[in-house]
């Protein structure tokens, strides 16, 4: 799927400015980004559901949405499962995914394929109400698998279930996604449920695509300080460059990333907290534990590092003790980004 200047308006609110984005076949693509950036809008528009203002929308060489042509959702061989999943009540789980088949012989047949492709088989005679959350969204993936789609667009369908829940059933209906072949868009809120299911994942904000890059790059190169903030925790220092792969900063001297944009006389360093390490001796910063909060697996701890304080995670078996002292040491490369 290819999407080329798309642009979307509500009135006078222009909701997505200008995205171009290319999805190819059998791919997962995760939208991720904050409530209000446009996800759901540009999900719509890839269903069918709504317009396009400007801009193309193509399905291989068809081309789906112009401003000449528009596909109707029905023409699209699309499934779509939206974040309630919008069971309907009165019918049975067979009954819903049966709903979207045409009647023909094998229609049996297929609700039995994608009940046992789901993992719902011996569950086609109960009703909605009688299904956990996890296995009411199996029922919305199966309901949009029967026809056969060669996309699927997945709509936040687990934001309702519990965070850990969430992701695992995210991670065994991709699979199931996978096995089929079938291309893939889903929206989300959560990093870290983007990071693992997708091929490609696009950072939205404001409307617009802010980087679009397999998920490692992503997370470790992000385009901006504002993507890194959207993809997981970020500690962002003040530095200053030396040379085109190297900077300083109150930890020292910082490798930089061959797509770090060269530092300028002052610039700010962007680390994820798990590159930064805590040795009881050694060398490093020196450093001193002013805060401490236990957490099970992992401890938190608040460390003065000259006249700065940051906040680190750090195994509760080797966590230090409140008042230690130790050094700071930084593992891998880094972004940095010219201060504005």
């Amino acid at each position: 799927m290819t999407l080329r200047g798309l642009h979307k308006r509500f009135g006078q609110t222009e909701v997505l400015r200008g995205i171009h984005l290319s999805i190819p076949e059998g791919s997962v693509m995760a939208l991720l980004g904050p409530s209000g950036c446009g996800k759901t809008t540009l999900l719509r528009l890839m269903a069918g559901f709504d317009p396009l203002d400007e801009g193309e929308i193509a399905f291989g060489d068809r081309i789906m949405a112009s401003a000449r042509a528009f596909v109707p959702p029905e023409q699209r061989n699309i499934g779509y499962v939206p974040q309630e999943g919008t069971l309907f009540p009165h019918l049975t789980v067979e009954g819903n995914i049966r709903f979207g088949l045409p009647r023909h012989a094998g229609r049996r047949q297929r609700v039995n394929e994608v009940l046992a492709l789901t993992g719902l088989s011996g569950l086609g005679a109960r009703y909605p109400h009688e299904l956990s959350g996890g296995q009411q969204q199996r029922v919305a993936l199966a309901r949009a698998l029967a026809p056969g789609p060669s996309l699927v667009l997945l709509d936040e369908p687990f934001n309702a279930l519990d965070l850990d829940l969430r992701r695992s059933l995210c991670e065994e209906v991709v699979h199931v996604l996978r096995q089929t072949g079938t291309t893939t868009v889903l929206v989300t809120h959560d990093p870290g449920e983007a990071f693992a299911v997708s091929d490609q994942l696009a950072v939205m904000q404001a409307g617009g695509i802010m980087q679009c890059d397999q998920p490692e790059r992503v997370y470790w190169q992000p385009a901006s300080p504002a993507v890194a903030r959207l993809t997981g925790a970020a500690i962002f220092l003040a530095g200053h460059g030396a040379g085109p792969s190297q900077a300083h900063c109150a930890l020292g001297a910082v490798a930089l990333h061959p797509g770090s944009p060269p530092p300028g006389e002052a610039c700010l360093i962007m680390i994820r907290p798990e590159q930064i390490q805590w040795a009881a001796q050694g060398d490093g910063a020196p450093a001193k534990v002013s805060y401490r909060s236990f957490r099970g697996d992992h401890t938190l701890i608040g460390v003065d590092l000259a006249d700065l304080c940051l906040d680190l995670r750090v195994s509760s078996l080797s966590a230090p003790a409140l008042g230690a002292d130790g050094f700071l040491c930084l593992q891998g490369a880094c972004m940095a980004y010219p201060q504005t």
